[in-house]
């Protein structure tokens, strides 16, 4: 009895020992989370050189130009390397390649899949699967107009609105500063931008990796980076300061040409949004939600697509939606697709100044290679009685300038080769240019408005007081 009762005892003690050594380690343990970033989750790279295509397997590489955060902290910071390498090379679809064929382009124009492999973390190399997407030249941050200072109603009044907008948009510039800094070692210089305008003008040449193209490289596959002590959360509930604007991107694609008023969208939180005392608001990975509240497709006559959208609920992890009322404040677009915001977060496509000048020259050289010369076709019949003198020009059969300059408008370097040579060749040259001219830039349908999900985008929150939860 004695020995059975010694042997109780000693079980109690052990497992009262278990009990107070494993119970502090697990809510130790409690206390941390885990750094990752999961599968699906975008990074956004720039291609650091430009590459010439050769073959499958060919190596690329590029830069980080988005911070990537886990929940509440930095883990692949702006500027980390990325190796990948070209996956596939597809044949282009047959209509993209008459088209181009049409405009004397006959270059391979191959669709190139690129995948990227690993990033490299405090020099060690960590291997990644992703699938890459939106392909952007030349991307530019848009940020929204203010409004009319001049619709203010007295000195006092625009004086408050310019601070207001002056502070927005400072909050905007620090959050991109790193980003831009990079940007600017990576873009390819004028004379750069130059030397590749020539190169793609010719009629067949290698295709290009132009340097500085952004890629949104896709996880599949979630990376982790350990455990951390997460910063002090703020009570549920709360929310950003009034005017405050948020890092997020795209989750649905949007398309003036499809959308519609009342469409659904959602948005992905990039950074965490801390409170003025430094406690967590939203960590990454916060869900925004709202809806079109105007979409207009483009039309005849190169009128361009617009798109208008408000977030109106957002949700943390493992937390009720809530209200939060948001408009688009920025978006980062290729600078070739002329998107601009107005001062409540429209989006539209602006035309180009200079869209009047090709149709304008397309015509004057069609005319100019119409032109027989000085006597307008007479060189050879009397005219009120008189012979009229024959040029050089008349003997040359029309005016070789205009019909280079056609040749070239309508079917680019070949036709400015092949224009002077040949008059027929060169007036058809010439026709057929000033008529594809007119058509895509005065009369044909214009271009519609298309945000790629993914997309990065700053969102300003109302101002005012905060809706409450």
């Amino acid at each position: 009895m004695a020995l059975l009762t010694a042997r109780v005892f000693q079980g109690s003690l052990a497992t009262l020992l278990t009990v107070c050594v494993v119970a502090p380690a697990a809510a130790q343990s409690d206390d941390r989370i885990e750094l990752a970033v999961q599968k699906g989750r975008p990074l956004r790279v720039a291609l650091t050189d430009t590459t010439t295509v050769r073959r499958v397997g060919q190596t690329v590489t590029a830069t980080l130009v988005e911070p990537v955060y886990a929940y509440d902290r930095v883990v692949l910071p702006v500027g980390t390397e990325v190796v990948g390498h070209v996956a596939r090379l597809g044949s282009p679809g047959k209509a993209s390649r008459a088209r181009a064929v049409l405009a004397g382009d006959f270059s391979p124009h191959r669709f190139i899949v690129l995948t990227f492999d690993s990033v490299t973390r405090d020099g060690v190399s960590v291997p990644i699967e992703t699938v890459v997407r939106n392909a952007t030249p030349h991307v530019k941050r848009r940020i929204a107009r203010g409004p009319d200072d001049e619709q203010k109603q007295g000195v006092v009044a625009r004086a408050k609105q310019k601070a207001r907008n002056r502070a927005a948009d400072a909050i905007a510039s620090v959050k991109q500063k790193a980003r831009d800094t990079i940007a600017a070692v990576r873009d390819p210089g004028k004379m750069q931008r130059v030397k590749a305008w020539a190169i793609d003008r010719l009629p067949y040449h290698p295709q290009f990796l132009r340097k500085g193209t952004v890629y949104d490289a896709e996880l599949q596959a979630s990376l982790t980076f350990g455990t951390a002590r997460p910063r002090p959360a703020a009570p549920q509930g709360t929310t950003p300061a009034p005017s405050s604007i948020l890092s997020a991107r795209l989750a649905t694609t949007l398309d003036s040409s499809t959308a519609s008023r009342g469409t659904p969208l959602d948005a992905i939180v990039t950074e965490p949004v801390f409170a003025a005392d430094g406690r967590l608001i939203f960590p990454e990975g916060t869900r925004l939600s709202g809806e079109v509240t105007f979409a207009q497709p483009a039309r005849r006559f190169h009128r361009n697509g617009q798109l208008r959208f408000l977030f109106e609920r957002v949700e943390p992890p493992d937390q009720e939606s809530a209200p939060l009322l948001a408009s688009l404040h920025a978006i980062d677009v290729s600078e070739d697709d002329r998107v601009v915001l107005d001062d409540e977060g429209g989006a539209a496509v602006a035309n180009s100044k200079g869209r009047f000048v090709t149709p304008a020259l397309a015509i004057l050289a069609m005319r100019a290679s119409l032109d027989e010369g000085e006597g307008r076709g007479f060189e050879h019949g009397a005219i009120g009685g008189s012979q009229v003198r024959t040029t050089s020009a008349s003997v040359g059969g029309g005016n070789v300038a205009g019909r280079g300059l056609g040749g070239l408008i309508g079917f680019g370097l070949i036709g400015a080769a092949l224009g002077p040579i040949s008059r027929p060749v060169g007036i058809a040259f010439s026709v057929a240019g000033a008529a594809r001219s007119v058509y895509a830039n005065l009369l044909g349908r214009g271009q519609d408005l298309r945000f790629q999900a993914d997309t990065p985008i700053q969102v300003q929150l109302a101002p005012g007081p905060s809706p409450a939860p």
